[in-house]
């Protein structure tokens, strides 16, 4: 479930939680080493920058955004927004 309404981005301050709770969801459908490395990168790395970590982060969800295929509809729909959301917090266009 994600935590905000509908359509409504995550904020800097919001990450960690939001993508704490992606891992749970990618855990429970069986994706269980890409929920460690979303873990890893919240919890675990080290980031000079923040925008190394959001770097980071686009990354890990932009190479699950091409495999969604095999990804429930829901967690695909939370990983587009989280792309959104980075995107917005960094203005990458």
């Amino acid at each position: 479930m994600w935590p905000f309404k509908k359509m409504q981005l995550a904020a800097p301050e919001e990450f960690p939680a939001v993508i704490d709770k992606l891992g749970e969801k990618l855990r429970s459908a069986g994706f269980v080493v890409e929920a460690d490395r979303f873990h890893y990168l919240v919890h675990e790395f080290v980031a000079t920058t923040s925008t190394e970590l959001y770097g980071e982060l686009h990354f890990a969800l932009k190479k699950l955004d091409h495999e969604r295929r095999a990804l429930p509809h829901e967690i695909a729909a939370d990983i587009r927004r989280l792309l959104k959301s980075i995107d917005r917090i960094c203005r990458w266009r």
